[in-house]
């Protein structure tokens, strides 16, 4: 409801009060309500079949619903009070990394001018952009006596650096009576300043200096440097500045100075605002000219996956040039190599930092490196005679973003309200564990709930954020019974969420979607629990093979299955039951099917193409068993270009062109393997034989001896229109041998002969 101006709201008010009167048996008069006076009583009396309740604007009650005759209202006047209008033009003033100033002008108590006189300012803020404001949720509540259109303010305490928050301030009258709404302001607290800044690096022309990530982390950092202490010790001077492109550097050169010269240096980080947080100034002079030439163009490069850093750089060129002490630490480095004395690999200086390398020529590399911890690295040219140039300085943070979260589930809280669960993430995306328990922010800050209507190309909505600890979020339901579809990203304070996450629906459903947005794999609610492996939350992620397509295929994903939070590989992982819905997305262009992947620009299809139109009779899905692909048909979607199976198996699909008969069909390519071997290691230990069944008719298998002697009946197999055998009759392995399997459908006969070895 929006709120109303003074004389329109008293308009709207006289409208309701004219209403009462004419059902209680009262009149309007001159903008009061005539109560009649009873003759018993001499007062007026509230009727016992009109009774009425007054509230104030925000539903709080003024005076209580009657119905009967205990209760006696003075004949009189009723006045009628307007609503206090909104705050308008709400800002932050002023803000550090744990404080907001809030400005704003009084409104009048009346709407429009009138002053206030013994009312209250109800503020609500939130750092979670989904969080509900109303005016009757508040975190304070201020009495206040002020003239409308005064200013006014409020320093808000206790919070979290480079955090974002929403605020809304409320303007009530003595009875509480309250403003609808209000402005919103939205801004961010500043960055915590960076940590340890140390001054790694003198030249004659350039500095670099050299920090840890503060715990809060920042969006970027930013050095000033000036010959003047920025004016305090002469008037004027230069003034140098540089910035990192982000908030994961932890390392900037001032270049372009003056040889011989004292230089001061703020350094300081950043929000996404663009708010400067400077740190403690510091200062050095410049070298001169001549000794030991360093090194240049030095460059680090991470691999997170790998736990690695490759150092490279350009070797100086002087006479007796002996190669390059690379010195590494977890911390920043102060220590300089004495002239005159040997650092061989291994050897600690007295800072703490760890020798490397005594004679590393353009190139170095460390492995086995943690993850999300600095490590720092100073690089000095050296002479044959041990003399050391200065030193080169780099910093490099190994992060990967936090495995995404498993053993998703949602319960039904009422018609319009559902509980989120997922499993705690402890991991990495490459499955390391967390260094520390509870995890740290740059491990993991946050989970995000988002909310979509589909789940084909979802449009994702922030719904809701919970702290690293939590593993449930409750949510609304816009609409009673209407599917919604929710994912839980893990965030950490680093890299940020990694982009993939498994879905759940108001059904129970879960699901992994591939990049294309509409191939996915659908574990129906039922049997959602049997995603466990070893009693661990079991992920499936779903991801697209480019490099498959070509010939043939014309798609082809992978759905892998992986326990957690170890993210242990399962090859051989399967669902209790064929239930498991895979669909991939086929493309056309031109009219014509051609091969495609997200982000890749469609192929044209070698050979004869296949028409849009006959992709019923054209297509087929194929899935990958660990030896080969084995033809599973499926059924098309023209209209949605997929090609569906039911499968209990994550693992490789692919779509590709074949030639489909309109009835039920079966060739011997369709037997996963001719040789049985029953003996519980998980290889052959089955046959699998796999149809077309597009009228989806009723069939049969069984399993004769040479002798044509009945030995066992098949069962149904891993996918949809497949028969299954063990090699056992009446539960025991049957003797080695050839066996004829034969199945029936549509009036039509198989044979064919399978070998059992024991």
């Amino acid at each position: 409801m929006k709120s109303l101006p003074g004389k329109a709201l008293l308009s709207a008010l006289l409208g309701v009060f004219c209403a009462l009167s004419a059902s209680a048996g009262g009149k309007l008069d001159g903008g009061t309500l005539a109560i009649p006076r009873s003759a018993a009583t001499g007062g007026g009396t509230l009727l016992a079949s009109a009774g009425f309740g007054l509230a104030n604007a925000v539903g709080e009650t003024s005076v209580s619903t009657f119905s009967g005759g205990g209760f006696r209202l003075q004949t009189g006047l009723v006045p009628l009070v307007p609503q206090p209008g909104s705050v308008t033009a709400l800002a932050v003033v002023t803000k550090s990394t744990g404080t907001l100033e809030l400005s704003w002008t009084a409104p009048g108590i009346d709407g429009l001018l009138g002053d206030v006189v013994a009312g209250v300012w109800r503020v609500d803020y939130s750092s979670e952009p989904a969080h509900a404001f109303d005016p009757t949720v508040f975190k304070l509540e201020i009495p206040t006596a002020c003239a409308a259109g005064s200013p006014q303010g409020l320093v808000l305490t206790g919070l979290e650096a480079n955090t974002t928050y929403f605020a809304r301030v409320y303007l009530g009258d003595v009875r509480k009576a309250l403003a609808e709404t209000s402005d919103q302001e939205d801004s961010s607290t500043w960055a915590d300043t960076p940590a340890s800044p140390v001054l790694s690096a003198v030249y004659a022309t350039s500095i670099t200096i050299t920090w840890a990530l503060p715990a809060s982390g920042a969006e970027g950092y930013r050095l000033h440097a000036s010959s003047t202490d920025f004016g305090a010790a002469l008037p004027g001077g230069t003034l140098y500045s540089t910035s990192t492109p982000g908030g994961t550097a932890v390392t900037l050169t001032v270049r372009n100075l003056v040889p011989a010269t004292t230089y001061y240096f703020r350094l300081g980080s950043l929000n996404w605002q663009d708010d400067f947080n400077f740190t403690t100034l510091l200062a050095t002079r410049t070298r001169g000219s001549g000794g030991v030439m360093p090194v240049s163009n030095l460059v680090a490069s991470a691999d997170p996956w790998a736990h690695r850093v490759a150092l490279t750089w350009d070797d100086p060129v002087f006479a007796d040039f002996a190669g390059v002490l690379v010195l590494m630490s977890t911390n920043p480095i102060t220590d300089a190599p004495a002239d005159g004395a040997g650092y061989p690999a291994g050897a600690v200086l007295a800072g703490g930092a760890l020798s490397r390398s005594s004679a590393a020529f353009s190139a170095h590399a460390e492995g086995g490196l943690a993850l999300d911890a600095t490590q720092y690295f100073q690089l000095f040219a050296r002479s044959n005679g041990e003399t050391y140039s200065v030193g080169v300085g780099t910093a490099v943070v190994l992060d990967l973003p936090p495995l995404t979260a498993a053993g998703l589930g949602l319960e039904l809280l009422g018609p319009v309200s559902a509980r989120v669960r997922w499993s705690p993430v402890l991991s990495s995306d490459d499955g390391s564990s967390f260094r520390s328990a509870p995890p740290d922010g740059w491990e993991l800050l946050r989970y995000d709930v988002y909310r979509a209507t589909g789940i084909v190309r979802a449009g994702w909505t922030l719904v809701g954020s919970t702290n690293a600890a939590a593993e449930h979020l409750d949510v609304a339901l816009p609409l009673a019974d209407t599917p919604y579809f929710f994912k839980v990203v893990p965030v950490d304070g680093y890299s940020g969420p990694n982009g993939y996450a498994m879905a759940v629906d108001t059904r129970g459903d879960l699901y992994a979607v591939a990049p294309d947005g509409v191939s996915r794999l659908r574990v129906p609610a039922d049997i959602a629990a049997s995603l466990v492996a070893g009693g661990k939350p079991v992920l499936v992620r779903a991801d697209e093979q480019p490099g498959d397509l070509g010939g043939r295929v014309v798609k082809s994903v992978r759905f892998d299955a992986f326990t957690t939070p170890a993210k242990t590989s399962l090859p051989n992982f399967r669902l209790p039951e064929t239930r498991t819905e895979v669909s991939l997305r086929y493309e056309v262009a031109g009219g014509v099917v051609v091969p495609s992947a997200a982000g890749a620009l469609a192929l044209p299809t070698p050979g004869p193409a296949v028409s849009a139109q006959d992709a019923t009779s054209r297509l087929g899905a194929y899935w990958d068993d660990g030896r080969d692909f084995v033809k599973l048909y499926g059924s098309v979607d023209p209209a949605e270009q997929t090609v569906r199976v039911l499968s209990s198996m994550p693992g490789g699909y692919q779509v590709r062109t074949i030639v489909r008969d309109a009835a039920f069909s079966f060739d011997v390519s369709n037997i996963t393997n001719k040789a049985l071997t029953p003996n519980g290691d998980g290889l052959n230990d089955t046959v699998v034989f796999v149809f077309d069944n597009p009228r989806d008719s009723g069939y049969e298998g069984k399993v004769f001896d040479m002798r044509g002697a009945f030995v066992s009946e098949m069962r149904s197999g891993p996918v949809a229109n497949s028969l299954l055998w063990d090699g056992r009759a009446g539960g025991r392995v049957v003797d080695g041998g050839v066996y004829v399997y034969q199945i029936r459908a549509e009036g039509k006969v198989f044979n064919g002969t399978v070998v059992v070895i024991r």
